[in-house]
């Protein structure tokens, strides 16, 4: 899966509902014909911040490695609570399926992605599709929030402290607040974690996955990522943990060396899934 020709995007409703419906961006190679495999991007932001465009960066890449990528806005804090942002993603990944055509999606296996709080949407939404039309083959999460209670914890443990030279998204207070503007209360954090489903059995598939964890990242630590991977392989699921040398937090957002490794690695594992 090199990368093969510019890519072209447009923007499109993927929920109807009262109030401003949710956006999905479609990235799509430049003159591509025939159906492309479909990967759901979840962005991140602390289920608080950004949109669509966040991972505009590695969406593109992938896009021009012959992919149709489906980045999602969907409902964060402080105006809405958890479910609401799995629910979004959950319709966004029906709305792929139901639009195929109409998108130049082909049938065969569809993918989700998604970093940090991102990464613990489309996690969830792996392993609890709901329905078959919401089903996803694999996924990719990026240092992902996977255990929401963890960091919640971790961060109220941190607050008063400097940011970490070099860590521009760790920010304490600002992480703390925007978990309890989505979440509400620890219990629900706890809910939402994939740690805790794995434990409970509280899931309906464990598709394979491939999880990239930057070494200096402050916002998740590497122990969080490894408690939950063994989990999943204890109960039976395949993951590549791929730990990524001298980077932070988001790192694969931005261009430079370090993005187009991870960037190649992402694109070999989408491509094992897809071949026949």
């Amino acid at each position: 899966m090199a990368p093969t020709s510019d890519v072209v995007h447009e923007d499109v409703t993927y929920l109807e509902r009262g109030g401003a419906p949710p956006l999905a961006r479609v990235y799509r190679p430049a003159g591509a014909a025939g159906p492309l495999p479909a990967l759901v991007d979840v962005h991140e932001g602390a289920w608080r911040w950004f949109d669509r465009t966040a991972d505009a960066h590695f969406d593109r890449a992938l896009a021009a490695s012959g992919m149709l990528v489906v980045a999602l806005d969907f409902r964060m804090a402080p105006a809405h609570r958890w479910p609401a942002s799995l629910d979004d993603v959950r319709a966004g990944v029906r709305f792929v399926r139901a639009n195929a055509a109409r998108l130049g999606a082909s049938k065969g296996p569809l993918g989700l992605i998604g970093g940090s709080s991102g990464g613990q949407l489309a996690l969830v939404a792996a392993l609890a599709p709901g329905s078959p039309e919401a089903r996803a083959a694999y996924a990719l999460p990026l240092w992902p929030i996977a255990d929401p209670f963890a960091r919640y914890r971790y961060a109220k443990a941190r607050l008063g402290e400097a940011q970490p030279e070099g860590e521009r998204f760790f920010a304490p207070e600002r992480l703390v607040r925007a978990q309890e503007e989505h979440f509400g209360d620890e219990e629900t954090m706890r809910r939402a974690s994939v740690p805790r489903m794995l434990d409970d059995g509280d899931f309906e598939q464990l598709p394979p996955l491939w999880v990239a964890h930057p070494e200096l990242d402050r916002n998740v630590t590497l122990a969080m990522t490894q408690d939950w991977v063994a989990k999943y392989r204890a109960r039976g699921g395949s993951v590549e943990l791929e730990v990524f040398p001298g980077v932070g937090h988001g790192f694969a957002n931005f261009p430079g060396p370090d993005a187009d490794r991870c960037i190649a690695r992402m694109r070999d594992f989408v491509a094992r899934q897809l071949a026949p």
